[in-house]
C-alpha cells in the first residue's frame, strides 16, 4: 500500500500482522510527488509505483484537481523479493516534448499497467495519452488520441487494468466508455470503444474511475470502479460494478458499493485490490474537507466480495446471466 501524505510504501504481512516502511529517496517526504499508484505485474513478480505530481491532484487551500498540470513524474519498478529498485523512469522529457508539439499542458499521472511481457502502461488523466515503458524503463508514446478529441482540461482515463488475454481497458470519464486495447492484436494502439449498458439516469460521473481493476476471483468478468467523485448514493463516493462476458468488448453496470464502512467512518476508497481471492476496498483520508491530508492511527481494508457477490445475483434475478456466474468469488 502506498502512503499518500509522505510518498513511502507500507508493506504487510497479512501471517504477522508486521508492518514496515519503504523510502525513496528524493521522492518520499517531498511535496511535489505523490505516490498514489502502485501494481503488481505477475510477469515480472515486481511492483511499479507511480510517483507522480502532486500539483495536478493536490494544491494547499484548493479542492480542485487538473488546473495545475505541473511538477515532476516518476516511475518506479521495485523488487519485493529483493527489497531494491529496479529502475526509475523519468518521463518528464517525453511529456515537456509532447505539450510543445500540442501547445498545451497535459498532467495526471496516477495508475500503471502491466503486459504479459512486463512492459508497463503509464496514462495522463488530462489528454488521455498513454505512455509505454519497456522493461528496462525506456519511455515512448503509445497512444494519442486525435488533437480534435483531446480534452486537456476534462478528467478521462482514470483506470485500467491489463487482463489475462493481454487486453488493456482503460476507463475514460470524458466519453463516460471503456476504451479497449488488444496488445496480442495486430494493431495494439488502435482503441475500440464501448459505453456500459445500464448506467443510472443522472450519473454524472459515470467512468470517473480513481482506479479500475478486473477481479480475478470473479474471473475477471467484473470490473471495480472507485469513484471519489460521485455522492449521489453516499457522501464519500462508491465502487461502481461492471460485468463483461466477452472480454470487455461489451459490459454492463450491475450497482455499486457504497463507500460508507462501519470499520472506517468518513473515508474515501480511491482503490480496490484483491489478496487470496477475495475483493477489498482500500480507505484513505483525503485533504478535500479538513483542507490538508489528516493524520489517523489506521486504515482498513474492507472486504466487499459479498456485495459484489449480492450484485451478481440481482443481476442473475432479473433474468440476466447464468447460474455459473453465481459460484464466484472462484477459489485461487
Amino acid at each position: 500500500m502506498e502512503s499518500l501524505n509522505n510518498n513511502t510504501l507500507i508493506e504487510y504481512d497479512p501471517y504477522t500482522s508486521a508492518t514496515k516502511v519503504i523510502e525513496f529517496p528524493g521522492i518520499s517526504h517531498n511535496k511535489e510527488y505523490l505516490i498514489c499508484g502502485i501494481d503488481y505485474s505477475p510477469a515480472t513478480q515486481t511492483l511499479y509505483i507511480s510517483a507522480n505530481a502532486r500539483a495536478p491532484w493536490w494544491n494547499p487551500g484548493s479542492d480542485s484537481m487538473g488546473w495545475n498540470l505541473t511538477g515532476p513524474n516518476r516511475l518506479i519498478h521495485y523488487s519485493p523479493l529483493n527489497a531494491s529498485v529496479l529502475w526509475t523512469a523519468d518521463v518528464d522529457s517525453l511529456v515537456e516534448a509532447t505539450e510543445r508539439r500540442l501547445g498545451a499542458l497535459i498532467g495526471g499521472f496516477q495508475d500503471v499497467a502491466e503486459d504479459r511481457d512486463g512492459n508497463a502502461y503509464y496514462a495522463i488523466s488530462w489528454s488521455n495519452i498513454i505512455l509505454k515503458l519497456d522493461v528496462h524503463g525506456r519511455a515512448s508514446k503509445f497512444y494519442e488520441p486525435p488533437r480534435a478529441d483531446m480534452d486537456t482540461r476534462t478528467y478521462g482515463f482514470g483506470g485500467w487494468f491489463v487482463s489475462a488475454d493481454n487486453v488493456l481497458v482503460l476507463s475514460d470519464g470524458v466519453t463516460h466508455r471503456f476504451a479497449r486495447f488488444d496488445l496480442s492484436g495486430p494493431n495494439p494502439a488502435e482503441p475500440t470503444w464501448s459505453a456500459p449498458a445500464n448506467h443510472p439516469e443522472g450519473y454524472a460521473t459515470a467512468l470517473w474511475c480513481d482506479s479500475l481493476i478486473a477481479a480475478k476471483g470473479f474471473g475477471e468478468k467484473v470490473a471495480l470502479c472507485a469513484d471519489v467523485f460521485d455522492q449521489m448514493i453516499a457522501p464519500h463516493g462508491i465502487i461502481a460494478v461492471y460485468y463483461s462476458d466477452d472480454g470487455w468488448r461489451s459490459s454492463e453496470y450491475i450497482g455499486a458499493v457504497p463507500v460508507d464502512f462501519e470499520q472506517a467512518p468518513g473515508a474515501w476508497s480511491t482503490a480496490t485490490f484483491e489478496a487470496l481471492g477475495r475483493s477489498y476496498a482500500l480507505t484513505s483520508a483525503l485533504p478535500y474537507e479538513l483542507g490538508r491530508f489528516p493524520e489517523v492511527e489506521k486504515t482498513p481494508l474492507v472486504d466487499i466480495t459479498d456485495n459484489i457477490s449480492q450484485l451478481l445475483k440481482e443481476r442473475k434475478s432479473r433474468g440476466v446471466g447464468s447460474v455459473d456466474e453465481l459460484q464466484y468469488p472462484m477459489e485461487m
